[in-house]
């Protein structure tokens, strides 16, 4: 780039008003109810032909997004200085951002099918201190991109030798790789379908009066009414309909799996770990091995089954809630995650364990049963029932039903917790129905607390809390000297480690 074009503002290309024309359909299934709520008002509430109520709205929609996607795209500007980026944006509200290099930890990119055509990319940056991708240069020339990512990389300098630079290529070659089936598995365990399913209630409450009208007058409201279909039909009726919209979102999931996976392949690239994926738009993300605080690795009900994990390798947060930055490995064998583990330590953690049901893990004080067990169990059952007892009369006894199956809850989640300590980081297990593990290195904590209820002070056990950039973890019911010596370790690695943690 000249020095005249780094010291004017710059336009992308008009393609980019299809980057914000994604940004404002995501907002809005963000939003769906505070979106959706005044135009099915006005649905309802206008008189006239529903078709064309509905035909107008849809137009007006339109029409207004795409309208805004352009104007947007119109007042967005950058330049690049000798060492940041500047980004101009906002119609009414103006907003000037001004990235340092040196600041950027991870350069994501998107190419969907249109940019594809046109050798067009989506580049994002992922920043120290941002809880999210903190700017975008939307609809730029590939070789473009590229240049920029080398510079970026010019900017943090390290020294490679011959040797080294023949690892670092072998590096390169793919650590994980899915394919066809591996998609199947990701749509079939992702929670998205259940949680459509829940949300569809409420959305079907508010429209049951007035759907109700509509179907007095149809042809099944009639055959109901001659008796041409029993109740047992009606039933069945009602339990396809369940499970054709299951289905219809299970296969929906499915291909969101293809759209954001398909040839996914992870790999390491020097210090940075990178993933490639998707069927229209490819992603690349990437993450710098420095940055990650912790490594989680998961199992759902349907994960478990396939006997595979999931894996998220979690950056520092804003410290809000649900505001994170997240790498994602969508699937993986038990076989493959201590290659993934070993990755991403290396030799700062080398005997990294997060296969959960390794022997290297330590079981937490069986008391954690009998507390669990007063709290959750014995005491709310008989509470409960005393309480009925006055109503319900001899009914209320089923009350302590309660018991066996909190016992169970609580013998499993007790089972399922671990830990094990090495003299460079800990690993947290727990789960219910699968497994979670969670690694992390000790350099890496920001804080401890050790702390003890009236029933652990007596029995010579405490809770450990490890508060770091990316969450807190929680370790329950261990040896009260175990807890101190391993506090004051902490301390003394974190202390004296010349690292970073972030």
């Amino acid at each position: 780039m000249s020095k005249s074009e780094r010291k004017r503002w710059l336009h992308t290309s008009p393609l980019a008003a299809i980057f914000y024309l994604g940004r404002i359909f995501e907002t809005i299934a963000k939003n769906a109810v505070q979106t959706f709520a005044p135009l099915a008002a006005f649905l309802i509430a206008s008189e006239g032909n529903l078709a064309t109520r509905i035909s107008i709205g849809l137009a007006a929609f339109f029409t207004i997004t795409i309208v805004s996607s352009i104007v947007r795209y119109w007042f967005f500007r950058y330049r690049i200085s000798d060492d940041a980026i500047l980004i101009r944006e906002g119609v009414f509200k103006k907003t000037q951002l001004d990235i340092k290099f040196d600041r950027i930890q991870a350069i994501n990119t998107q190419q969907n099918v249109i940019y594809r055509y046109f050798d067009l990319v989506t580049v994002k940056f992922d920043t120290a201190g941002s809880s999210k991708q903190e700017g975008s240069l939307p609809a730029i020339k590939s070789a473009f991109a590229d240049s920029l990512k080398e510079r970026i990389r010019q900017e943090k300098p390290s020294v490679v030798n011959d040797d080294q630079e023949s690892e670092l290529k072998t590096d390169r070659s793919p650590i994980l790789t899915l394919d066809t089936g591996d998609m199947f598995r990701i749509g079939l365990s992702s929670n998205r379908a259940f949680i459509i399913l829940v949300l569809l209630g409420p959305l079907a409450e508010q429209l049951e009066s007035k759907v109700g009208e509509t179907i007095d007058s149809t042809v099944i409201a009639t055959a109901l009414e001659s008796g041409r279909f029993s109740v047992v039909g009606g039933v069945g009726l009602t339990l396809a309909a369940v499970v054709s919209v299951f289905l219809l979102l299970m296969i929906a999931s499915i291909v969101g799996a293809f759209l954001r996976y398909h040839q996914f392949r992870l790999v390491t690239d020097e210090d940075v770990l990178r993933s490639t994926g998707g069927l229209l738009t490819r992603h690349e993300h990437s993450v710098n091995l420095a940055k990650i605080q912790t490594l989680e690795a998961r199992q759902n009900m349907m994960l478990r089954f396939f006997d595979r994990y999931r894996m998220r390798a979690k950056q520092a947060t804003s410290g809000k809630q649900g505001r994170n930055k997240q790498f994602v490995i969508p699937l993986c064998t038990p076989g493959q995650l201590p290659e993934i583990d070993k990755e991403v330590f290396r030799d700062e953690f080398p005997d990294v364990e997060m296969r959960p049901k390794s022997d290297v893990f330590q079981p937490i004080s069986v008391r954690y049963v009998r507390s669990r067990m007063l709290f959750a169990g014995i005491l709310p059952a008989l509470i409960a029932t005393g309480l009925f007892s006055a109503i319900a009369g001899p009914v209320a006894v089923l009350c302590l039903l309660w018991l066996p199956i909190c016992a169970l809850i609580v013998w499993t989640l007790y089972k399922k917790r671990g830990y094990f300590v090495s003299t460079e980081g800990l690993v947290l297990r727990r789960g219910f129905i699968g497994y979670r593990t969670n690694a992390f290195l000790y350099r890496k904590v920001q804080r401890i607390n050790v702390t003890q209820t009236l029933l652990q002070e007596r029995k010579g056990l405490a809770t450990m809390r490890f508060y770091m950039a990316s969450g807190t973890l929680k370790l329950p019911y261990v040896d009260y000297q175990l807890a101190k010596q391993l506090r004051d370790y902490v301390l003394y690695k974190v202390e004296s480690s010349r690292l970073a943690w972030h």
